[in-house]
């Protein structure tokens, strides 16, 4: 498998990590949906609340699940290795496919927190709103990628086969 420079460098650094990301993404993609979606709606509702509760409890939220979306990517890239070369050429396209959503999700997540950070510290009403379109955006293209990511388990058996292997192992 060929990967570029930073690919690479990526990979080692992932190496020297004790913890082994690749066996988590399974479960940190459904905080990662969870709670962008639910920070979402909270979201909605500041909008029409003159309470700051909501608004609070939704950049909460939302920054609890944009963390989750850094750790899904994470621990998405870690598995690529194992989990790709199992796969059919159909398979392989609809990985890189779900890999390259991902990556482009991950930066959008970091540029939107940094955004709804400074919306809480900027208090603009156009900024909530701004922010609120760019969560819709977000959590649509994360619904999307948890649709490509369950084709890609169920129609193209993606870690099955690996995970089958390690329950017969313990």
């Amino acid at each position: 498998m060929d990967y570029s420079s930073w690919e690479m460098k990526f990979y080692e650094i992932l190496d020297t990590i004790p913890i082994d990301l690749a066996s988590y993404h399974p479960f940190v993609i459904h905080f990662a949906l969870t709670l962008p979606l639910v920070a979402l709606l909270f979201q909605w509702v500041s909008l029409l609340s003159p309470t700051k509760g909501y608004q609070n409890a939704a950049s909460m939220l939302f920054l609890m699940g944009a963390f989750f979306v850094i750790v899904a990517f994470l621990s998405g890239k870690a598995s690529a290795p194992d989990v790709k070369p199992l796969l059919s050429i159909e398979g392989q396209n609809h990985f890189d496919t779900h890999k390259e959503l991902g990556t482009y999700i991950a930066l959008f997540y970091v540029l939107l927190m940094l955004l709804k950070l400074t919306s809480l510290l900027i208090k603009k009403v156009w900024l909530r709103y701004l922010t609120t379109l760019m969560m819709v955006i977000a959590v649509l293209g994360l619904i999307y990628q948890v649709k490509l990511g369950h084709e890609l388990v169920f129609q193209y058996g993606a870690a099955v086969e690996s995970y089958h292997g390690n329950l017969l192992q313990n």
